[in-house]
């Protein structure tokens, strides 16, 4: 049995949704797994450009996660060959981990025939990322919303809004990124970003583009974090005052997402002016919201 599963890109940490808000992205890693019926050890190829230690299942995230998955099934992990397709950039802020964490488990999911729901899944995977929002949103697409203590759940965003991103060409650690995040802040912070989540949901919602550029203000997480990416002020102005509805970082960094409805390029070309200009080599991405999630196709 061959199971391939198709996984997209996100940008998690959406503006003021610290490990609460994440966007699914026209771009996808392709995780196959094949079922060796001889049996023999877990292996993976991690693909093109992989770095030489994603060849060890130890210490590779889709085949830990696929063994992390068959323990909680109490089901074997042997016996199956993964091999990795890359195209979402990896330690960029992109969902690269939890792409292959989710291809990992949804792997098990399909071997073991086991009866697992979203939020089961969902629940494996945070296990190992420590959170659940790029996660969601590519397991669900859309605008994932993780409630803690609640359902996982997702909206579709309007079809008109697309994705500028800015990839600088140095990563950036998600560890060394969590890190500066302050571990308390003000009531009156508090107040700032819920009231800035509710209003980036209401915008997409309904259509309230004008309102966006506020909505994705932060108080908490990107302050911090864009001290660690060179030029990210100068990147999201530049975004800004060529017309962006809003800009971010893109989870935890280095790369800069810019949200807008109209025509993408010239929002595309203040990105490239701009890290011109700063000197930060890199390369810019103009995606698709994806409003439906990971795909799994299993053929016997």
């Amino acid at each position: 049995m061959r199971i391939t599963i198709r996984v997209p890109a996100t940008v998690a940490n959406l503006g003021p949704g610290f490990d609460i808000l994440a966007l699914a992205l026209q771009l996808q890693n392709d995780v196959v797994c094949d079922e060796q019926p001889q049996g023999g050890p877990l292996s993976v190829d991690p693909g093109a450009d992989a770095p030489a230690e994603l060849h060890d299942p130890l210490r590779n995230r889709v085949t830990v996660a696929y063994t992390r998955a068959c323990a909680a099934m109490d089901r074997p992990a042997d016996g199956v060959v993964f091999r990795c397709v890359n195209r979402i950039p990896m330690a960029r802020g992109l969902g690269s981990s939890a792409a292959a964490a989710l291809g990992g488990v949804l792997a098990a999911v399909a071997v073991h025939h086991a009866a697992w729901d979203a939020d089961s899944v969902l629940d494996c995977v945070e296990e190992l990322e420590g959170h659940r929002d790029n996660a969601a949103a590519a397991l669900l697409g859309g605008l994932a919303i993780c409630a803690q203590g609640a359902p996982t759940t997702q909206m579709n965003v309007p079809e008109e809004v697309r994705c500028v991103v800015f990839v600088p060409d140095t990563g950036l650690a998600t560890e060394q990124a969590r890190a500066v995040v302050p571990a308390s802040f003000s009531r009156e912070d508090a107040v700032f970003n819920a009231s800035r989540c509710a209003l980036l949901v209401r915008c997409l919602a309904l259509r309230d583009y004008g309102a966006l550029r506020d909505a994705m203000d932060d108080r908490w997480h990107q302050a911090a974090r864009s001290a660690l990416v060179p030029a990210a002020g100068a990147l999201m102005t530049a975004a800004r005052e060529a017309g962006a509805a809003g800009a971010a970082l893109a989870g935890a960094g280095p790369s800069i997402v810019a949200l807008t409805p109209l025509d993408p390029a010239p929002v595309a070309a203040a990105f490239e002016a701009a890290a011109a200009r700063e000197g930060v080599p890199g390369r810019v991405m103009v995606l698709d919201v994806r409003n439906y999630g990971t795909r799994v196709d299993v053929k016997a």
